[in-house]
């Protein structure tokens, strides 16, 4: 194997076999960047925007996946104060009854997986803040019976945050 001659890149070149039979010595990321198989992400694009709010970047199909990759900019983000407050609400508070049943608990069940990402800043404001365990833990003192989805996301979010 050789190495690339690119100041950029530090990678080895591989040999590629076209249908054809030809072999052909490529860069890997040469090819990267030549065939432009970058992709900017939605989240970002959303972030660049001054007056982005919580629900529309989590309305995203990738912020989820973004979260757990710790895209720097999203986290920064969530882990305001505002957003934080918001994100605990959706899993300790009912959501209206007259909104449509298909998306009635996806904000709940999309701000359960943002705060259970294993995203340390998530985690460390989370933990750190007693206004927001107070709302957390608020859920237990609602009157009964409990809603069993947000029970399980109240709980998924407390282990995460007990566990190791």
């Amino acid at each position: 194997m050789l190495s690339c001659p690119q100041s950029r890149c530090k990678s080895m070149w591989v040999k590629f076999r076209y249908t054809h039979f030809i072999n052909r010595s490529v860069c890997p990321a040469t090819m990267f960047w030549k065939f432009d198989l970058h992709t900017s992400s939605n989240v970002d694009k959303l972030l660049d925007k001054e007056d982005v709010t919580l629900r529309e970047l989590m309305e995203e199909d990738d912020v989820l996946q973004e979260c757990k990759a710790q895209n720097r900019r999203l986290l920064l983000f969530l882990s305001q104060d505002q957003c934080m407050q918001e994100l605990v609400t959706f899993i300790t508070r009912e959501p209206p009854e007259d909104m449509e049943e298909k998306i009635r608990f996806k904000y709940p069940n999309v701000a359960c997986e943002l705060l259970t990402s294993d995203a340390s800043q998530i985690n460390d404001k989370l933990g750190g803040d007693e206004s927001l365990l107070e709302t957390l833990y608020g859920f237990l003192e609602q009157e009964p019976p409990l809603n069993p989805l947000l029970a399980s996301f109240f709980s998924k979010t407390i282990g995460n945050l007990i566990a190791p």
